[in-house]
This record gives C-alpha cells, sequence and structure tokens, in this order.
C-alpha cells in the first residue's frame, strides 16, 4: 500500500543507524538509538558498541491501571514497550509527500491527557496532526485481562497510510525478536500473542537481519498485500510493519496484552514465569477519554490541593497520579527489571501515605512478613545493608500519620524480629564496624565500600525510633522500649565513630574521605528528619554538598554513572525547606523544569540532553521525593505542631490556595489561604486523631508571617502584611549559578529525636 502520493523519498535523510558494521545505515531507529549514533547530535557516543544501550534519553513514561500490577512504558516519540522490553511497536505515517518517522521528525509533540497517564504524542503532518495515544486499560466488565490501548487518530486534511512496525529494540537497548506470526488482526511474537487489530492490515511487510530494515521495504511499496505471513530470524531481528490506511477523522484502535509475573520479591512458592492472557478483541477495551475519567475520579480522594495555576500545579497533578500507580503495583517493582529494593518502597510509600493513599500503602506493607528471612531480615533483590531499617520505618510512618492499629497488629511478630534481627547484626561484628550496620550493597550514589557507611546506620537508627511510636500506639510497651534502647544505642556508636574521625562534615562512612558519597547523608535530615539543618555536622555537610556537588540548583551524582539526581535534589531541597532557607524554591523549580513533557522525573538525568542517564525512565521514588517536597512546602510536622506554607512561591502573593485533607501525625488537615490586599488570611479545620488534643498543636506560617500562632480544631486568622525577606529564586526559572545567593536569616534549630544530638 503506498501512501497517497507517489514519488517518495527516502525514509530518513539521516545518518542511518544500527548495529552493522556500518552502524547500520537505512535502518530507523528508537529515537534515544536515532540520537546516540548521529555524529550531528549532541548526544553521539563514538563507540558504536556503548552507543547500543540508552545512556541519554532514558526516559518515558509508566502506562497501567490500578487493578493488576503489569506495566509498559512509552517514549517520548510514542514508542511503547511492554513486559521485559525486549521489543517495542512505533508507527509510521505516509502522507501526501514522504513517510515520517516520529523517531526522527522535528514536529512531535507529546502531553498528558488530563494529568492521567494517557500519553499523547502528535506528528506533524501537511495541514494537520496525526495523533497517537497510549494508556493502561482493562477489558469492559472487568476482565482479568490488562492491555495497552494504542490509538492513532487522523486530524489532518487527507488520508495517510499507517505502519505499525513490530521493533526488535527496548528502550534501554538491544532486544530480539525470533519469531513474528501474524493472522488477521493477531500478530504475535515468539509464540506469544502481542498485538489485536481492530481490523485486519491491508498489507504487511516482513524482514530479518539478512533482510535489513523493515522501512526500507515500506518505503520501496514493496509490502504484500493480504493480512497473514510469518517470519522468522535466528539473530533475534524479525520485523514486521502492518499497513492500514487512516481516512480523515478516523480512529485507528489496537492492543498489547500485556504479561503477567509474581513479583519480584515474593516468596519462592509465589514465584512463576510470565504468562500473557488470551487477547481481548479491542471493541471490548474503553477508549481514552474513558480512561481520562476514570483516573479523574481517583485523583479526587485523598489529599487534595488547589494551587495558583502554572507548571508547579500542573507537575503536582500528573505526579499524584503516577504515584498512585506506583503504589498500586503488586510490589512497587520497576520497569523492566522488576528489581524491588525496600529502600526505594519505604519512599513510595511514604509519600504515598503524606498525599492520603492509606489503603494502598496498607495493602502492600501486609505482604511484607513473607518478605522476611527466617532470621528477621528484610533482604530485598539487592541485599541492601538498609533494608531492614527502610521497612521498619515505612511501617512506623504509616502508624504516625494514620493512626492504623490493624496493619501494626498484623506485623507485630515480623516488626520485633526485625528490630533484634538488626541488633544481632549490629553486634556480631562489633569490633568491625564500631556497632554501626555491617556493610552490604549500598544506593549507587554511594558506591559499595567495604566498610559500614553512615547512610545505613541513619536508616536503622530511624527505623526503630518510628517502630517504637508504633508499638507504643498498639499497646506494646516492651517492645516499644527495646527499640528505644536500640536506637539509643545506635545513635551512640554512631557519636563515638564520628569522634574518633574527628571531622566536621559528616564522611560516607568511618574513616572515608569527604567524597561523592557524602550526598548520602542527606537522608539524615530529609525524608527521615534524625538530625536538623542547623545541628552542627548536619548544616556543615550541606554546605559541602552546595558548594561541591550541585550543579546550579540540582544534586550532581558524582560516583559511579554520573548525573543529575532528583531525588537527591529534593531531599537538599526538603532540609532547607525546614531551615527556611529560600533557595529550596530553586531546586523545586529545577525539578519541576526537569520533567519530559509528561511531566515524568529519570531516576538519573543527563546534563546536556536533559534525558535519563541512569536507571528508569519514570523513576517511582523521584515522583515520591518531589511529592514529598511539595508537602512539606505546603504541610510540615515541627517540634509542637504544624506548619502552614513554610515557604511562599515567588508569584504566589496575592494569590489564594488550598490544600485538603492533608494527614499529618496530629490528624487530617485542611486550610486554604486567601489575602485581603497585602494580608494573608488562613483558615485551617483539623480533624484530630484519637488522643491528641486540638488545642495543644501550635500552627505557624512560617513563609507568610513567621510570628503567627493558632491552635484548635479550626480557626480563622488574618496575618500580618506579607514581606519577602529574601527574594527567592522563581519557581519557573532555576537561579543563575553566577549570582552569588545571599544568605537567609537563621532560624530555630529544630529539636533532635530521643536517641540524642551529635553536637
Amino acid at each position: 500500500m503506498s501512501p497517497p502520493a507517489s514519488g517518495l523519498p527516502p525514509a530518513s535523510s539521516t545518518p542511518g543507524v544500527g548495529t552493522g558494521p556500518d552502524r547500520g545505515a537505512g535502518w530507523v531507529q528508537p529515537h534515544w538509538l536515532e540520537r546516540q549514533l548521529d555524529p550531528r547530535s549532541p548526544d553521539l557516543i563514538v563507540d558504536p558498541e556503548a552507543a547500543q544501550r540508552n545512556r541519554t534519553h532514558r526516559s518515558w513514561t509508566v502506562l497501567g491501571t490500578l487493578a493488576s500490577p503489569e506495566r509498559a512504558v512509552v517514549d517520548g516519540r510514542g514508542y511503547v514497550c511492554a513486559g521485559s522490553g525486549d521489543w517495542g511497536l512505533d508507527w509510521w505515517i505516509g502522507a501526501a509527500d514522504r513517510w515520517r518517522h516520529p523517531s526522527r521528525e522535528a514536529g512531535v509533540r507529546q502531553q498528558l491527557l488530563g494529568g492521567a497517564p494517557v500519553v499523547e504524542t502528535s506528528l506533524r503532518v501537511p495541514g494537520g496532526d496525526i495523533v497517537h495515544r497510549a494508556c493502561g486499560v482493562r477489558p469492559a466488565g472487568g476482565g482479568e485481562a490488562p492491555h495497552v490501548l494504542v490509538e492513532i487518530e487522523n486530524r489532518g486534511p487527507v488520508a495517510v497510510v499507517v505502519a505499525l512496525a513490530l521493533r526488535p529494540t527496548g528502550l534501554t537497548g538491544p532486544g530480539a525478536i525470533s519469531t513474528i506470526d501474524v493472522d488477521g488482526t493477531d500478530v504475535r511474537v515468539d509464540g506469544r500473542p502481542a498485538l489485536v487489530l481492530s481490523k485486519p492490515p491491508a498489507q504487511v511487510a516482513f524482514a530479518t537481519a539478512a533482510d535489513g530494515d523493515v522501512a526500507a521495504v515500506v518505503t520501496a511499496e514493496d509490502a504484500v498485500s493480504g493480512a497473514q505471513g510469518s517470519c522468522h530470524c535466528a539473530e533475534g531481528r524479525a520485523q514486521v510493519a502492518l499497513l492500514l490506511p487512516l481516512p480523515h477523522t478516523a480512529v485507528l484502535r489496537v492492543a498489547i496484552p500485556l504479561a503477567t509475573a509474581a513479583p519480584a520479591s515474593a516468596a519462592p512458592w509465589r514465584r512463576r514465569a510470565a504468562t500473557t492472557p488470551a487477547p481481548v478483541p479491542v471493541s471490548a477495551l474503553p477508549e481514552a477519554d474513558r480512561v481520562v475519567s476514570g483516573w479523574d475520579l481517583q485523583a479526587a480522594r485523598g489529599m487534595r490541593v488547589a494551587l495558583p495555576p502554572g507548571r508547579l500545579a500542573d507537575v503536582l497533578e500528573a505526579s499524584r497520579r503516577s504515584l498512585l500507580l506506583a503504589v498500586s503495583s503488586e510490589d512497587l517493582s520497576s520497569w523492566p527489571d522488576r528489581s524491588f529494593t525496600f529502600h526505594d518502597a519505604a519512599l513510595v510509600l511514604d509519600a504515598a501515605d503524606r498525599w492520603g493513599f492509606a489503603d494502598e500503602v496498607e495493602a502492600e506493607l501486609a505482604t511484607w512478613g513473607e518478605r522476611q528471612a527466617l532470621d528477621g531480615w528484610f533482604a530485598d533483590s539487592d541485599g541492601r545493608s538498609d533494608a531492614t531499617g527502610a521497612a521498619l520505618w515505612a511501617m512506623g510512618s504509616h502508624w504516625r500519620l494514620t493512626r492504623d492499629r490493624e496493619v501494626v497488629d498484623a506485623l507485630l511478630g515480623p516488626l520485633a524480629k526485625g528490630v533484634h534481627s538488626l541488633e544481632r547484626r549490629r553486634t556480631r561484628r562489633r569490633r568491625d564496624t564500631g556497632g554501626l550496620v555491617p556493610p552490604g550493597r549500598s544506593p549507587r550514589w554511594l558506591g559499595n565500600p567495604p566498610g559500614p557507611t553512615l547512610h545505613d546506620a541513619f536508616w536503622s537508627w530511624a527505623g526503630v525510633l518510628a517502630l517504637a511510636d508504633a508499638m507504643d500506639g498498639i499497646d506494646q510497651p516492651d517492645v516499644a522500649a527495646g527499640a528505644r534502647g536500640l536506637a539509643a544505642a545506635l545513635g551512640g556508636d554512631l557519636r563515638a565513630v564520628l569522634d574518633r574521625d574527628g571531622t566536621e562534615v559528616l564522611p560516607p562512612g568511618p574513616g572515608r574521605p569527604i567524597d561523592g558519597g557524602v550526598v548520602a547523608n542527606l537522608v539524615a535530615c530529609e525524608p527521615l528528619g534524625l538530625l536538623g539543618p542547623d545541628e552542627r555536622r548536619m548544616a556543615a555537610t550541606l554546605d559541602v554538598i552546595r558548594d561541591r556537588f550541585t550543579v546550579d540548583a540540582a544534586v550532581f551524582e558524582a560516583i559511579g554513572p554520573a548525573g543529575l539526581n532528583p531525588v537527591l535534589t529534593a531531599w537538599l531541597a526538603g532540609a532547607e525547606v525546614v531551615a527556611g532557607d529560600d533557595r529550596a524554591l530553586g531546586r523545586l523549580a529545577w525539578l519541576t523544569q526537569a520533567t519530559s513533557p509528561t511531566f515524568a522525573l529519570p531516576e538519573v538525568i543527563h546534563p546536556r540532553s536533559g534525558g535519563g542517564s541512569v536507571g528508569e525512565g519514570h523513576h517511582a521514588p523521584a515522583t515520591a521525593a518531589f511529592l514529598r517536597l511539595v508537602r512539606q512546602l505546603l504541610v510540615r510536622e515541627t517540634e509542637d505542631g504544624l506548619a502552614l506554607c513554610s515557604l511562599l512561591p515567588e508569584g504566589w502573593e496575592g494569590q489564594g490556595f488550598e490544600v485538603h485533607d492533608a494527614p499529618t501525625t496530629h490528624g487530617v488537615l485542611s486550610y486554604a489561604v486567601r489575602w485581603h490586599c497585602e494580608r494573608p488570611a488562613i483558615l485551617w479545620e483539623l480533624e484530630p486523631h484519637d488522643g491528641t488534643d486540638p488545642e495543644a498543636v501550635v500552627l505557624g506560617s512560617p513563609g507568610l508571617d513567621p510570628a503567627w500562632e493558632g491552635r484548635g480544631a479550626r480557626g480563622d486568622a488574618l496575618l500580618s502584611p506579607f514581606v519577602r525577606a529574601v527574594a527567592p529564586a522563581s519557581i519557573a526559572v532555576a537561579p543563575d549559578p553566577d549570582v552569588p545567593t545571599p544568605e537567609p536569616p537563621s532560624p530555630e534549630p529544630p529539636a533532635l529525636p530521643d536517641a540524642g544530638s551529635f553536637s
């Protein structure tokens, strides 16, 4: 089938890319590979083998449903990968003048529909757009087969031809397809259902490694009529292009069945091989606009905010939906490797609790008992030494915010075993570790040193403190006392180790120099809250990180594959929020600008390309860290109460905003800010937890009026005229690194936990 006009030019004049000795001349590849192999691209990687791994545009948007854990992703050009990511579905458009490949075209835009994980990619053609939509769906009636729905709509003035191309390349690196079978509307890859069409293709083109790229077959008009055929390639380079006409205003709908598998962290008896459910007719799947409406209903619960219009508000709403999708997965595992760490899971669950998605958190925590080793250690897929502390902290934080006695009661045994396991491991090698947690695998930004790290010690310390609060809440004073005793011992040993080192700055580990791993110690301040930003050693550490390990507003990950780290940047900003330091607003601005057009944050960001360079392209912990930062800005626990609006972003003066149903350690808080000329007014309502006296909860608003205090379950107050003491960085533009930032006034130092101070 030819496009409506004849005499088409070649697929592209861009230098070819691929895997052959000539870098695969003529191959049409995903956008990331096109960029890394194009000699005219600033993202060129000169080593052709290294270029086969995505290091500059590791960015995508996660697709899925709340009712099932299966996930797929779509990149910034509409390339969809499902399952293990061994292959992808591309789309090419035969327009009136030539074939257009979204991975190579400049006129491609992308957005979310309604902030939901429904991704719309628009490709410009003469006179209009061809629009590609992708989202996770389940069959009408609640069937058991999750799919990715792809809709392609012709908004141009004339008919076009759509080529749906199955490609043996993923979004992280090379993939493989050995066999492709096409039978009418059903397409199978390596014997498994891969694609379901709403109507049979008019023409089909196959190719193998020996044939070269199937794109050349399409552009040469050598596709054959019919809707049947098969192809086998021993080298794993089998390809097919399915050609279908798309008249003006018409919509083509296709679906990808998603494979199911047991959670990566499941007990051995729960593990099973991935299986692909029987596909369902495309007509049984809801349309994309209905999916958006469904997400609107889901987003109407939990903590909700109404912020002044702008990018921050847009990123926030999309991130809430993204977080809900992440926490609804069966084990919070990542795409595509399905790895699981308690560290990352704890960060995601904490953010979900703070944004009011407690039911999803409870469902996840309920499975953690079976993920515990016989000796009580919480072992994850990476063998991390922070795992047990992170698990205890997540459970204790859930209690603090929800007072959910049922889930803590159910986990009493595993929690107590976790504390005992932590103490045994700590004391067994005390001579080697100084009482710190024995070494194991660590976060990438810390490296994997042979000795213990402060990072792991902080997680253990925070975990047992959080657990002690929960045990008090369910009337387990003996377990609580044991946890507090262990916390005091951990804190004491940590202080002793640091005193022997004689260092002012918190090092990555005992005896280790102040290298790039120092950024790992941010966790002591945010999110764990063990040390305030004005504690002597913490303050010195923050200064070193700002001076040596930031690029503009972002924290630079200097150990291992380098890049800008959204999680660490959010933590540094969170520490600055607590300190009342307006530099936090510049980091928040960077985070909002660093998101993709679909408001996704990669795990690590390439400083030049702006895309992901390491790890996940849509990183749930990064989304969680951003949401925690915004929540801390709007509602933050203090020593004796709550801070409402710790800092006021630039441009919010005179604009009202609202926070509804925010879970806090004191109860559920709602408040609104209104303005009377230059004077802000606050109206609040606090639904206290059982046993909490609202008159004892001190409300403040450091960002609006540092002198104001309020008490009681509800009330209103007209504050003093707003005066911005220090001009903040814009919420829309990151600060100029060449312009020195004025030092903020020193706030009162916050209290430290029961285990004591480092000073």
